[in-house]
């Protein structure tokens, strides 16, 4: 990119960029009508928005919901000792449970909400829910049957249907009741109780089932009040309250039904369950009661720790009944041997040795006799020989009883071995008793175990089926309503304050968005700032916009007060002070483009200075146009330059026109249209004829050519003292003025000027027409005035 076109284009962006608080004023004070316009449109619309917009309201409604994890839900439960977490509640799942569309698929069933019925009331389409005069039945089973038709009852009760949805053309007419076949299949209307106007249309929509569950769906918002709480608000608008009021309350309806209907089919399927369950268990717990008692019955168990307790004893008291009978034993073998021994037959046998050694009372009465015997024997020995006849039948009496008391001890010692073997294998039997009692109490102890668990769970059961009837009957909800639907009867929507509000914040904005909008885009020189600040050449002074009349051209008057005579008396005055340090008698009027007023400014000029006093030559030297010459009406005048610099015409004077409108302005016309204008302006006849003009006027304006057009006016500067580049508001685009700078700075104009042409009063910032204009102004017209010229000051 050149730097040329950088500097174009960081130009132009700085122009964009430029936007003052002044210049905002500037925007907004000049167009002040567009705002009164706009305003009254925006509140005219907001006024018909307001009254085509029906008003919606807000219903509201608050349940508490009964959440595990908060402490809520300690309802009695069948087998929640066991469920552990299993099916606890939480209040983020019943927010999509009462959200679903199960639940308002029911309320829209039973509140019919697929069928809507309106009617027109000024501007407005009033939705008739809850009043409905008539109540249209579609018998059709299809859910997703939809369409709309309009419904009208005459004074005579008779039902008028049109306008079908789906067939315009069919038209029916029908009394109420009757079944009607329709394009939207057969229908039944009921007359309802409320109110109705006889020849008022009625229009009755039908949705889809899918569509109307939706609808109502995102209509329905459902929120936590509190984190810390597990409360929920549903909350519905409509333009009908009794309809949000019927869809929450529907809403909470069908959730309290749903949960008690799933706690009682739980409860139901749970009593089931406990019933097949128990049935079964029943018979295994027969089996198991009946496998203990035969166990116990074959192998003579009463009870484990009783029959132990019992050999135990016995074991015990057969041990004493072997130690007793050894020691009797002992005792025995002990009175045999003394009896036995030599010179032991006159002795004593001692008797209580015999009785404890458990002898019979047959041998103890012998032993007794014995000794009796033997205390006799000695005492007839002492008196007496052994030969006495006395003590010899007393010795062999003896040894008859002494032989007698061997055997019976012989027979007592084998009958108490006898005995002991007896109490040996008692004692054997007993201690095999003993050494399987464990056994035989773990088998029944594994028996019994069985039993015990399938009793415990009968038992159990039987428990559960209580708390579970107990559950089923005493169902209840999972959420406590604390506020069914409520609000406000005042509409939240549409918001007068707001919509007035931003109504007038359009008609405020929109007016300056429009022309800030139209500033940005605009890409044309509108202001003299813009000028001044793009382009370094001397600014001779702006040229109001003017749409009056025109006498060839020219418009200032010779003593005229008003702003364009003002502003050309103006350049007039800046022109002399570019010629301080030399005379400028040719001026040349160009411009980059065409129309932008050039010959206007040259004609005005130059009328301006003859009313001065000056005498002024006028030359139209756009010879490709010669506009100039078309607006003085002498577009056909062959006396003209471009005859006198062809030779066509040998003398000057004959080619200068007195001028009609001042004594002191001539005019030399264009003539015909050469084929080569450019040859014509450089030859030396040009330079003469200017030449001359010198010595006979003080002031010689030349309308030339436009400078970016062609080279017509950079050929002829080199016979004139100053250059007037014309710049029209609007005409010229932003862009062009770095090739304005160019020209400036090159010198290809030398004493080059800026005029700035076409302003508009409000763009200039010098106040065209302050004089000779404030006589005729009203006082409104001067306080305004007034005003505008301490913004501009300031």
């Amino acid at each position: 990119m050149s730097q040329e076109t950088e500097t174009k284009n960081v130009r132009h962006s700085s122009k964009l960029r430029k936007l003052s608080l002044r210049d905002v004023l500037r925007l907004i004070l000049p167009n002040w009508y567009w705002y009164l316009l706009s305003m009254a449109i925006c509140i005219a619309g907001a006024i018909l928005y307001l009254n085509i917009t029906p008003p919606i309201y807000e219903r509201t409604a608050t349940v508490l919901v009964k959440d595990s994890r908060k402490g809520a839900g300690a309802e009695l439960t069948a087998f929640s000792d066991i469920m552990g977490g299993i099916g606890r509640r939480s209040v983020e799942n019943e927010l999509y449970i009462f959200s679903s569309r199960q639940l308002m698929e029911e309320v829209v069933l039973r509140y019919n909400l697929t069928t809507r019925y309106t009617t027109k009331e000024g501007l407005r389409n009033v939705d008739l829910y809850g009043r409905e005069p008539m109540a249209v039945t579609f018998l059709s089973n299809d859910n997703t049957l939809k369409g709309s038709f309009t419904l009208n009852v005459d004074n005579t009760g008779k039902v008028h249907l049109s306008d079908f949805s789906n067939n315009e053309r069919f038209k029916t007419v029908a009394m109420p009741g009757d079944t009607i076949a329709t394009p939207l299949g057969e229908i039944i209307i009921t007359p309802n109780e409320a109110s109705y106007e006889s020849g008022k249309d009625i229009k009755v929509t039908k949705y889809s089932l899918n569509k109307a569950v939706e609808t109502y769906r995102k209509r329905l918002k459902c929120a936590i009040a509190d984190k810390q709480a597990s409360v929920i608000n549903l909350t519905m608008n409509d333009e009908v309250p009794q309809r949000a009021e019927d869809v929450i309350n529907g809403i909470i309806e069908a959730y309290n039904q749903a949960s008690i209907n799933d706690k009682q089919e739980i409860s139901l399927l749970t009593e089931a369950f406990i019933n097949e369950r128990l049935l079964s268990l029943g018979e295994e717990l027969n089996m198991a009661d009946d496998h203990v008692a035969t166990y116990k019955q074959s192998n003579r168990i009463y009870s484990p720790a009783e029959e132990a307790t019992l050999s135990a004893e016995e074991i015990k008291r057969l041990k004493e009944s072997a130690l007793s009978l050894e020691a009797n034993i002992e005792m025995a073998n002990y009175i045999l041997q003394y009896v036995m021994e030599e010179g032991s037959t006159h002795k004593l046998i001692p008797a209580s040795t015999t009785m404890s050694g458990g002898a019979s009372q047959a041998l103890a009465a012998n032993i007794d006799l014995y000794n009796k015997g033997v205390l006799e024997y000695q005492r007839l020995m002492t008196h007496s020989s052994e030969s006495n006849p006395a003590i010899v039948d007393l010795e062999a009496q003896l040894n008859a009883q002494r032989s007698s008391i061997i055997a019976a001890l012989q027979s007592h010692i084998e009958t108490l071995n006898l005995q002991i073997g007896h109490v040996n294998r008692e004692q054997q039997r007993a201690d095999s008793r003993m050494e399987g009692s464990p056994k035989k109490e773990k088998e029944l102890l594994s028996i019994v175990r069985q039993q015990k668990v399938k009793e415990e769970l009968y038992i159990y059961l039987l428990t559960k089926l209580e708390e579970n009837a107990l559950t089923g009957a005493t169902a209840e909800s999972n959420a406590r309503i604390i506020d069914m639907a409520y609000g406000s009867d005042t509409p939240i929507k549409p918001n007068r304050a707001i919509v007035f509000s931003i109504a007038i914040c359009m008609a405020l904005l929109l007016p300056f968005v429009i022309a800030y909008l139209c500033r940005i885009l605009n890409t044309k020189v509108e202001s003299r700032r813009e000028l001044q600040e793009a382009l370094s050449a001397p600014y001779l002074g702006d040229v109001p916009c003017y749409d009056g009349k025109t006498d060839g051209n020219i418009a200032v008057k010779d003593d005229g007060r008003d702003a364009l005579s003002e502003a050309f008396r103006m350049i007039v005055a800046n022109l002399s002070f570019m010629a301080v340090s030399k005379n400028v008698n040719v001026i040349m009027v160009t411009s980059s483009i065409p129309h932008s007023g050039k010959t206007f400014v040259s004609s005005n000029l130059a009328m301006t200075l003859a009313a001065s006093g000056k005498h002024v030559a006028l030359i139209d030297l756009d010879l490709r146009r010669r506009t100039l010459s078309k607006s003085m009406g002498h577009r056909n005048d062959r006396r003209g330059i471009t005859s006198y610099l062809s030779g066509n015409i040998a003398s000057l004077s004959d080619i200068i026109t007195k001028s009609d409108l001042h004594s002191n302005l001539d005019i030399i016309y264009a003539g015909p249209q050469p084929p080569n204008p450019t040859e014509m302006l450089m030859s030396e006849r040009a330079e003469e004829v200017i030449a001359e003009l010198r010595t006979r006027f003080d002031y010689i304006i030349i309308d030339s050519a436009p400078a970016m057009a062609v080279a017509d006016a950079m050929i002829m500067d080199r016979m004139v003292d100053l250059t007037i580049y014309v710049i029209r508001s609007g005409n010229l685009d932003f862009s062009q003025l770095p090739d304005i700078e160019r020209l400036y700075r090159d010198h290809k104009f030398h004493n080059m000027g800026i005029l700035f042409n076409g302003v508009k009063q409000s763009k200039h910032g010098y106040g065209y027409g302050y004089y000779g204009e404030e006589e005729n102004m009203t006082p409104i017209q001067r306080r305004w005035r007034a005003f505008k010229q301490l913004f501009k000051r300031r």
